[in-house]
């Protein structure tokens, strides 16, 4: 079946391509069967949740469930979100989605089991490891075959707020053993002095990153690092926080820094990233976008940053050209103007399959 599809990316102009075998054909290569009625929709080749946790929906201490794992995976690809960055759970479950056909889920990329120090998360849901042990623990979460390490960089302590888990040189060592396997590092950071510690250390991926600076930012975006602020998850966290404590107002502190930072962010060519981190479910990361749109960031970046840039900043090519595979998602309107039809989307067709629409 040779499917003709007219595709208008935000930004860029109208691209027909044939859908065939799963991978986008030139017309001319021959007849096509049938055409989808899309030449007045906006499309993206997928949309990217950047902090997935796809063992949970919700902050919950349970092992992954396998059934329910695939469930949400299918759900995400319903929506259109194509690629998931999952920044791990107290277990391996996630990886079992690198069985499962890939029209059923979405491209993926995964941590695993996160790292901490002992005392420094959950007890009992990280491994937790003492510093001189933390090189061989990256190097265990390497060897998997998610492509991701997280580590949990701070964490609360009664009576102190939160703290480094690890030294700065505990970390730099740690990035050094998960880059020579050929896997990329995340951090959970909300503590003041980790960011910064982080961004030397080389970390790929700053989550949260409530007290990052504008050198942090210069550090990271001359060498294509990524942040996922999670603005909405940062946020229910606050408003858990009983108001007026040293914590909530911790945290207060933080976001705004973090939205005082976002401009700053995109002029500096920083890669934000969007990311569920269980505020809303994986499929409803566009949640998120609209989010970080609201507090600053341009549309054309909320856009990228839920999308495209995700795609860049992991080595996949986001474009519409012959060669790769058949994913679209299309909306009624431009989502630069409306960034509320991202969580709309009128057809979504992946690998050439029609899976909502048409």
């Amino acid at each position: 079946m040779r499917t003709l599809v007219t595709l208008r990316p935000p930004g860029g102009d109208d691209v027909v391509l044939v859908a065939e075998d799963g991978r986008w054909t030139d017309p001319d290569d021959g007849p096509v069967d049938e055409a989808y009625e899309t030449h007045e929709l906006w499309a993206l080749p997928g949309l990217a949740d950047a902090h997935a946790h796809l063992a949970a929906e919700e902050m919950r201490l349970d092992p992954g469930d396998p059934d329910d794992i695939r469930r949400r995976a299918y759900a995400c690809v319903q929506a259109g979100v194509f690629l998931t960055l999952d920044k791990g759970w107290g277990d391996d479950a996630v990886l079992c989605l690198f069985d499962e056909p890939p029209g059923r889920r979405p491209d993926l990329e995964a941590a695993g089991r996160m790292i901490a120090a002992p005392g420094g998360y959950y007890p009992g849901f990280a491994e937790e490891v003492d510093e001189g042990e933390l090189e061989a623990a990256v190097a265990r979460a390497a060897a998997r075959r998610g492509g991701w390490v997280k580590i949990v960089g701070d964490w609360p302590r009664r009576g102190e707020g939160p703290r480094a888990n690890f030294t700065a040189e505990g970390l730099a060592a740690a990035v050094r053993v998960a880059h020579r396997a050929g896997a990329r590092v995340a951090i959970h950071t909300m503590a003041r002095e980790v960011p910064a510690m982080a961004v030397a250390a080389g970390v790929d991926s700053i989550e949260h990153g409530l007290f990052l600076t504008e050198d942090d930012l210069a550090s990271l975006a001359a060498r294509g690092g990524m942040w996922v602020p999670t603005l909405l998850r940062m946020e229910s966290v606050r408003d858990e926080l009983r108001e007026g404590g040293s914590g909530r107002r911790l945290l207060d502190e933080g976001l705004a820094n973090a939205v005082s930072l976002l401009p700053v962010a995109e002029r500096l060519g920083v890669t934000v990233l969007a990311g569920s981190d269980l505020a809303v479910p994986a499929r409803r990361v566009a949640a998120e976008a609209a989010r970080l749109a609201e507090a600053g960031l341009s549309p054309e970046a909320a856009v990228a940053a839920v999308s495209v840039a995700a795609y860049q900043a992991t080595g996949r090519d986001a474009g519409f050209r012959p060669g790769l595979s058949a994913d679209a998602v299309f909306f009624d309107r431009d989502p630069r103007e409306d960034l509320g039809v991202l969580e709309r989307p009128v057809l979504v067709l992946r690998r050439g399959r029609r899976v909502v629409g048409g």
